[in-house]
């Protein structure tokens, strides 16, 4: 009998004792400033920087690449542009470079300059025909791909990544842009996902004194009751800012890189968001493969404390 009420206690004990999954490996997502001044006086150095993204995919466990507008400079004004973009861009798709069957995921958002002319090149070359049937393409707006999302996991977390359209605004239009569709949209995506933490892209955001500019705070305000949302990721305004904001108790954190004033339009830098659930902190690194150099100071290394257990919200 005594033997009996052992074993139903370690019955009862290992039903009850909760199951814990250990956290994930460190995982890594790639971010494209501006690259406009690439596009059209520099291509090798968008070559290398996709080449350096293949290259370092395993070693960094790189898994999702986001690019933050303005891919080129003059829009839809010269061709040849939109074919350096592709062929930097393109890289990333490719199976057997990637050693993945859909290549490295990625996405893109046109920023003031794409839509020069028109945006009908952004749509040719990156538009919802690209995209759609690979796995990690969620949807789009519209009739075109210039708002879209992407689905992905990574050491068993969920994310989304949204991509807001930017086009001219404010003192270089002749009218404000009318962007309540595509406000409602965006949010009305992230609340049907709201299981999946959310990473929103859009070329205009931050200044870089670190305060909104006009766009981005309508996307803030028009979002920030979303509790999966976490990060907030812009370029257009030259230079580097972040900020973090609560609302109801969750925590937006946004940044913004860019380096189009910077010597060869940039030269090259770019930005790593290492995740480290076990750690429950985001690891942000800038760096150049084109001149291999890291950018140390404390606008361009930093960590932001993030939770990777638990809920959605962080």
């Amino acid at each position: 009998m005594k033997y009996l009420l052992l074993l139903l206690l370690l019955v009862l004990n290992s039903v009850a004792a909760p199951k814990t999954t250990p956290p994930g490996a460190d995982f890594t997502v790639a971010v494209l400033p501006d690259t406009q001044f690439y596009c059209r006086d520099f291509p090798k150095i968008f070559e290398a920087q996709t080449e350096w993204i293949i290259a370092n995919r395993t070693n960094l466990n790189i898994v999702y690449v986001g690019g933050l507008g303005d891919i080129v400079q003059d829009g839809d004004k010269f061709p040849e542009q939109w074919h350096v973009a592709t062929n930097a861009l393109y890289r990333l798709e490719n199976p057997a470079r990637t050693g993945l069957p859909e290549g490295i995921p990625y996405g893109t958002v046109p920023g003031n300059h794409d839509h020069i002319g028109g945006i009908k090149s952004y749509n040719q070359y990156f538009g919802v025909d690209r995209f759609a049937g690979r796995k990690y393409y969620g949807g789009h707006y519209g009739d075109n791909n210039q708002s879209h999302f992407d689905l992905l996991s990574a050491s068993g977390l969920d994310f989304i990544f949204l991509y807001v359209d930017y086009s001219r605004y404010g003192k270089k239009a002749e009218k404000a842009v009318d962007y309540s569709g595509i406000d409602a949209w965006a949010d009305s995506v992230l609340k049907s996902h709201a299981n999946r933490r959310a990473v929103v892209l859009s070329h205009d955001i931050l200044a870089v004194t670190g305060e909104f500019d006009p766009r981005g705070r309508e996307i803030h305000e028009n979002l920030k009751d979303n509790p999966n949302l976490f990060l907030l990721l812009s370029g257009h305004n030259s230079g580097e800012a972040r900020r973090t904001d609560v609302f109801a108790g969750h925590t937006i954190h946004a940044c913004l890189s860019d380096y189009q004033s910077w010597t060869n339009g940039g030269n090259g830098f770019l930005r790593t968001y290492q995740f480290s659930p076990s750690n429950n902190v985001i690891r942000v690194k800038t760096y150049s493969p084109w001149i291999d150099q890291f950018l140390t100071n404390a606008s361009s290394q930093f960590e932001i404390p993030y939770v990777m257990t638990g809920s959605s919200n962080g």
